[in-house]
Formats: C-alpha cells, structure tokens, sequence
C-alpha cells in the first residue's frame, strides 16, 4: 500500500479546520541532515507503493535500455529552503506562489560510468526523481517529483583535494514533497 500522503488542497473558506500538530517536550522528534540517495527515472514511469521494497528492487533490476529502470546515485546533498516570492494583497494579507526548489549535489565517486552519466545529463531532460536524507527518509511519495537537473564537473587547485560532480536538481512547486520511511524489508 502506498503511503498516506495525500493532496493539500487548500480551503476556500475561514472555518475549515486546523491541521493535526505533535510537540513533546520531553521526546522531541528531531531530525537530522543530509541527503545520501538521489533514486532517479524517466517521466511517466512513477511508482506504484513507494514503500514496497520489492517495486524499488524490481526498478533497479530492469535493463539498462528499460525506460522505467530506476537508477540511483549516492550523493552528499543538502536541501535549503524553497525560495518564494510573497505578493501583498488587500487588506494586509499576504499569498504566496510556487516556491523555487533545489537540492545540492555533490557526487564524490568519479567512475566513468558517472562521469558519463554527468555528461548525458548535461542534455536538460526533466526527470523523474525521489531523494532520501542519511536517516532514511523518503522524498517524493509515490509519484516523484519531476525536476531539472544540472551537473558539472570540477577538478580542485590543490593536489590532495578530490575532484567530484557538483550540481542542482531543481523544481517548482507550491508545496513540498510527500515525505515516508524508505523501505527496508
């Protein structure tokens, strides 16, 4: 079963209710940084249950020419907040549109199979993409997020410096992604 992450739809009216909220003073839910796995695939061919363990290795498992298959990269990345532009309306009240989302990349692993894949890249195909943080969350519900991404290679002055693959996926939503535990059995 898919995860339970629905739709926001956004009310036309004053006395809708309120969401849920969950603070405990004394066990706070923190979490902390860092995406690890970018999960990548064509548009058109989203998941069915992203919390079924067995769709994902099934993906990962088609062939290379399969445009379905799913692959992934291990990367060092960081989501900043989404840039939004605020808009003044009447009566001091304030709206908001789709927020500019971006997630850093930085792929430390420089096989030739990943410099060439940077390079096929470089053609600007929008993509269908999930990403999940080193604690093992989950980004993109089930049917992705379709986003931009732009990679470059770079090779550092200094000789004890690693050269790596940096970049930016990037998309425009008025809303985050849906967020779920990866699978792991």
């Amino acid at each position: 079963m898919a995860s339970a992450c629905l739709p926001i739809v956004c009310s036309e009216s004053c006395d809708t209710q309120l969401p849920a909220v969950d603070f405990d003073i004394c066990n706070p839910q923190v979490k902390f940084g860092q995406i690890g796995t970018l999960y990548i695939t064509n548009i058109g061919n989203p998941l069915t249950d992203e919390t079924d363990l067995a769709e994902w290795q099934a993906r990962w498992a088609l062939a290379q020419i399969d445009p379905a298959k799913i692959i992934t990269l291990d990367i060092i990345g960081d989501k900043p907040v989404a840039e939004a532009t605020i808009i003044d309306i009447s009566k001091n009240r304030k709206v908001q549109g789709n927020k500019n989302h971006t997630v850093n990349i930085k792929i430390d692993d420089l096989s030739q199979a990943n410099y060439e894949m940077m390079r096929a890249f470089e053609c600007g195909k929008t993509l269908l993409v999930w990403y999940v943080t080193l604690e093992g969350e989950l980004f993109g519900g089930a049917a992705g997020i379709e986003a931009s991404i732009l990679l470059n290679h770079m090779i550092p002055q200094g000789a004890n410096d690693l050269q790596d693959i940096q970049g930016t996926l990037t998309w425009r939503s008025k809303f985050h992604p849906c967020r779920t535990n990866f699978p792991t059995s």
